[in-house]
């Protein structure tokens, strides 16, 4: 509960004390609904390369790895976030708040966002095939975010996103393929774990060897994005 309730007010209040070394022409100066749909494309986009970045560095991977190890596709899971990552993930925003020179209130309505927009992609409601096909234009569907907990490495590097499947599409990581009852969820070395276990999960010795033989993102993956 500590990365939703008490991380990102924090951020808030963070970016609040940095905005006076905003640029001098930054996003703030442009009318309200234009500088939060300016402000909120470009948090994503970070959102995007970081979640991306999370899954080629063996380092952010221990950390990451948490998310990725529920055995169960549900809304839960939108929840399960290394409270490392979360702060890593929360200094970039931070860092593109001030380059752009987004104010408090932008960061604010892209935390609100982003959060129930992981409960929503999380959620493994099932949504009618039309309705779906045409949300998956603008958002993440949880029959399009599901890939990426597939077991299988080809699906769990695809679909990075956390609003827009844009920048997927655009740099090559999209994926489209469905569920089938054969999946497995998870990691193919994933436990059940419960709350205290999984903070020390990155720090387990046992899991060096699996970390370091993980083949994290070939560039032939990059280049194919899987259909």
């Amino acid at each position: 509960m500590i990365n939703h309730t008490v991380i990102p007010p924090l951020t808030v209040l963070l970016v609040a004390g940095l905005h006076q070394f905003r640029p001098p022409v930054g996003i703030a100066d442009l009318p309200l609904g234009i500088g939060i749909v300016i402000a909120v494309l470009a948090f994503d986009f970070a959102g995007y390369w970081f979640h991306r970045l999370s899954h080629r560095n063996l380092v952010l991977w221990r950390f990451h790895q948490v998310h990725h190890l529920d055995e169960d596709f549900d809304f839960t899971t939108g929840a399960r976030v290394h409270t490392a990552e979360e702060l890593l993930h929360q200094a970039v925003l931070v860092v593109v708040a001030v380059l752009i020179g987004a104010p408090p209130l932008y960061l604010t309505v892209f935390g609100t966002v982003a959060f129930a927009a992981a409960i929503w992609h999380h959620s493994n409601l099932a949504v009618p095939r039309k309705v779906e096909g045409l949300l998956r234009l603008v958002v993440f569907t949880p029959e399009t975010h599901v890939a990426h907990h597939h077991d299988q490495i080809e699906d769990t590097d695809t679909n990075f996103g956390f609003l827009f499947p844009w920048w997927d599409q655009l740099f090559g990581t999209y994926n489209v393929r469905r569920r089938t009852p054969q999946w497995r969820i998870g990691l193919d070395y994933s436990r059940d774990l419960g709350m205290l276990a999984l903070l020390f999960v990155p720090f387990h010795r046992r899991q060096l060897k699996e970390l370091a033989l993980r083949p994290v993102a070939s560039s032939a993956h990059d280049s194919e994005p899987v259909r």
